[in-house]
């Protein structure tokens, strides 16, 4: 088996991760999250099982982890908050991808997407009940989007590949996972291009699922409360 992998081409290395590593924790956790809106309408109680499956997730995956080289991107969530640099890129970075998407559906006036009517559902329920399940859903987001594209897909294209041509393969099936409406695919390529770029420098995902994370959930308490839509 170690074999065949070995001699996969890197591309369809790349498709199979998104696969095995992506879509079984995050569909779980929406499903999770679903049930919890239908049945629980009043308590967010379905943070619980989403955080304990992240955290059976995130030792799977170090136990599983073969990037452990000088040069390959570390998985972990360690990095200095403290560090002026650190700060400077978070905010950046944080930054940079809210004003992308805002501004991506403001100028082809988007507002319906099947994440952003997801996303716009929550609206419907009491702060209790949302705002924990929103950070769930934002954990997830940047928790096991990081690890699958920054750790496992791109140590695994970076070998094979050109860093540019790495940073654009997974640039591209990080836009198509996402489902998106033709006119954002674009813009989400140069969010996955500028999270490849920093956690290449910095040999790390910690710094990248942070900001991811609260990228996201900044985003979703924003629609939550009607500033944005």
């Amino acid at each position: 088996m170690k074999k065949v992998w070995q001699k996969t081409p890197a591309l369809l290395k790349a498709l199979l991760l998104n696969i095995i590593l992506l879509y079984p924790i995050i569909t779980i956790n929406q499903i999770i999250i679903k049930l919890n809106l239908e049945l629980f309408p009043k308590y967010g109680i379905g943070l619980i099982p989403v955080l304990i499956l992240l955290y059976l997730y995130w030792k799977i995956i170090n136990k599983w982890n073969p990037f452990t080289g000088r040069d390959d991107i570390k998985i972990s969530f360690q990095f200095n908050i403290l560090d002026k640099k650190n700060i400077l890129l978070g905010l950046g970075l944080g930054v940079f991808t809210l004003i992308t998407i805002y501004f991506s559906h403001l100028i082809f006036d988007i507002n319906n997407s099947p994440q952003l009517e997801f996303i716009k559902s929550f609206s419907n329920y009491n702060a209790i009940t949302a705002i924990p399940l929103l950070l769930g859903l934002a954990l997830t987001a940047g928790i096991v989007e990081e690890v699958t594209y920054r750790g496992f897909m791109q140590n695994t294209t970076h070998r094979k590949y050109s860093k540019i041509v790495s940073y654009l393969i997974i640039g591209i099936l990080f836009s198509i996972v996402h489902f998106l409406p033709l006119a954002l695919i674009l813009p989400y390529i140069l969010i996955s291009i500028t999270y490849s770029f920093i956690a290449d420098k910095q040999k790390s995902t910690g710094l990248v699922i942070f900001t991811h994370f609260l990228s996201d959930f900044v985003l979703f308490f924003l629609i939550y409360i009607n500033v944005l839509s």
